[in-house]
């Protein structure tokens, strides 16, 4: 039985929906990437049924799809923590990096999300990478400036985060 569960899970693809309703296939191999669909995959297979994701939009989903389907076959290179740079290009492979830039910056916070509800660890650390990269060097003010994130400390705080920046 486990000789025929192993083919079907190999010949089949699997069906995701994302919270838009949209529907988006994925090659098992490719889907055994992600920790959560590997251990939806039985139940699936069981079932022939759709596997929901309703925290996903689709758009986010497609990008999540081909980032699995490049690395069916090869694992992605470990990013350093801390970011040495804040140049991508000298801490990550070019197809990541190519990868990563195609989404906007507000897309990349989506994918963080999808990336750890999928349980895709290497997926999180290359969005999160993208992050990181955009606030190495930056200043407290020019993150919140670039993130469009409101300051809400009394002037008295700020007054003691300058005093204990000098």
């Amino acid at each position: 039985i486990k000789k025929i569960l192993y083919f079907i899970m190999e010949s089949t693809n699997l069906v995701l929906v994302s919270s838009d309703n949209q529907k988006i296939e994925i090659d098992t191999e490719s889907a055994q990437k992600s920790v959560l669909l590997k251990g939806l995959m039985a139940d699936y297979n069981a079932q022939q049924e759709p596997i929901q994701l309703p925290d996903i939009k689709y758009d986010i989903l497609k990008k999540v799809v081909e980032y699995l389907t490049y690395y069916k076959d090869k694992t992605p290179k470990d990013i350093p923590k801390p970011m040495p740079s804040s140049n991508l290009n000298e801490v990550i492979d070019e197809w990541d990096v190519n990868f990563i830039n195609s989404i906007e910056l507000d897309n990349v916070f989506d994918l963080i999300n999808a990336a750890n509800y999928m349980d895709i660890s290497s997926l999180l650390d290359l969005s999160c990478a993208k992050i990181a990269s955009l606030m190495k060097g930056k200043t407290a003010q020019e993150i919140r400036t670039m993130f469009n994130i409101e300051c809400d400390l009394t002037e008295e705080e700020l007054k003691e985060y300058e005093e204990y920046q000098i």
